[in-house]
């Protein structure tokens, strides 16, 4: 019967051996590059912005997650009032240019998911979607204003870099026209 000592065996070069294992190459789990398609008020994608997002999704074969934003008028400071968020109609036009444009991505081969939200603040809203999705790319429409707008309302690509530090391709489109033909 052998008996072992207390103290650690020493190897030819005089180093001590104590048995430990070197350390196993660890496999990186690869998540895949995750992009937020962003519609706001229920404008429909100009083709330039599907171009964009699957330029940057291509590379890595990214997730894609459409999200459109529906405006909430008025202030929080005051009583909430059932005039100030989005109709009936403007909730259908929101999910159906937010299908159409998932449609697009999947007949190009991607996983896209699809949601719907509404805020008072888009920039915000888009920025807290970002950050709390690990999202690694926004991509929106950016339409024309003018310089009074644009300063009364904010500069959205700016707004939402400021407040998630995510990357924002903001892709120029001509002016929304809210006006609508009556029925």
């Amino acid at each position: 019967m052998t008996t072992r000592s207390s103290e650690p065996e020493t190897s030819a070069r005089g180093t001590n051996k104590r048995g430990a294992a070197e350390a196993a190459p660890r496999e990186h789990s690869h998540r895949p590059t995750r992009i937020l398609l962003v519609s706001i008020a229920g404008a429909p994608f100009p083709a330039e912005v599907i171009r964009r997002t699957v330029t940057l999704a291509t590379p890595e074969h990214a997730k894609i997650t459409v999200l459109g934003i529906a405006r909430v008028y008025g202030t929080s400071l005051g009583l909430p009032h059932p005039g100030l968020k989005p109709t009936m109609r403007e909730w259908e036009d929101q999910r159906n240019v937010v299908n159409d444009a998932a449609d697009l991505l999947r007949g190009r081969g991607f996983e896209v998911r699809v949601a719907a939200a509404k805020s008072r603040n888009a920039p915000k809203r888009i920025a807290k979607w970002g950050k709390a999705r690990n999202f690694h790319a926004i991509v929106l429409a950016d339409p024309e204003r003018s310089r009074w707008r644009r300063r009364i309302e904010g500069d959205l690509t700016h707004e939402i870099e400021r407040r998630c530090g995510i990357r924002v391709h903001a892709i120029p489109t001509p002016p929304l026209d809210h006006r609508r033909p009556r029925a």
